[in-house]
């Protein structure tokens, strides 16, 4: 069994405030928490995307979930954080303990059996309920020839994702790169100052199927 702080792999998309926008966050402070604490959590290898309203607003309308939740509270309902394409979190940036709860949101919880159970068996009542069979995933899927279903919903190309451009590349430090593409590299800094029409494509979120 996962301990509480153990990281999953479920994929996390936390869609926030562009920087200075936020009229609650004076300063970015919250913005700033949330970046350094997400930060962490992908050097230990926690499947996090970010998008900015600033830098990918696209993302906010391609996005099902996220664009629905704005149509009916307004971007005030950010921060949104999304766990394999479900909203987990909203109105506020997520906490550690969320991230690290939420990133185990795909395990399968199978069901508790006494020892005594497990030695005389079920004594003629039906036979306990078990966790459906999982089709092959990654290398097995491979060698089984199976075309592996992406989690929540159908693939989504051309993401774009201030945490590093791929999921697990982290928010870049100092001299590292944010945002790769078109024979250029950018740092986090110079991806949000882009104009926002240069940061186009699907939001990756995993269950609204945008950017298809």
């Amino acid at each position: 069994m996962a301990r509480k702080d153990e990281l999953g792999t479920s994929e996390l998309e936390i869609f926030i405030w562009g920087e200075g926008e936020n009229p609650e966050d004076a300063g970015d402070a919250q913005r700033t928490e949330f970046l350094e604490q997400a930060q962490a959590l992908l050097d230990e290898g926690a499947n996090i995307a970010v998008y900015s309203t600033d830098s990918y607003p696209s993302a906010f309308e391609d996005c099902v979930p996220v664009a629905d939740l704005i149509e009916v509270s307004g971007r005030n309902v950010l921060p949104v954080m999304l766990a394999d394409g479900l909203v987990k979190v909203s109105y506020m940036y997520p906490t550690v303990e969320q991230m690290r709860r939420f990133s185990r949101s795909n395990e399968v919880k199978q069901k508790k059996v006494s020892a005594a159970a497990a030695a005389c068996g079920t004594g003629g009542a039906d036979d306990p309920a078990t966790a459906p069979a999982l089709d092959p995933a990654g290398f097995a899927a491979t060698l089984a020839g199976i075309a592996e279903k992406p989690v929540g919903g159908p693939e989504i190309g051309n993401r774009v994702n201030l945490m590093g451009g791929d999921f697990g590349d982290g928010i870049p430090t100092q001299g590292s790169v944010a945002v790769k593409g078109g024979g250029a590299s950018l740092s986090i800094t110079q991806a949000m100052m882009q104009p926002a029409a240069q940061n186009t494509g699907g939001c990756g979120c995993g269950g609204c199927g945008c950017g298809s």
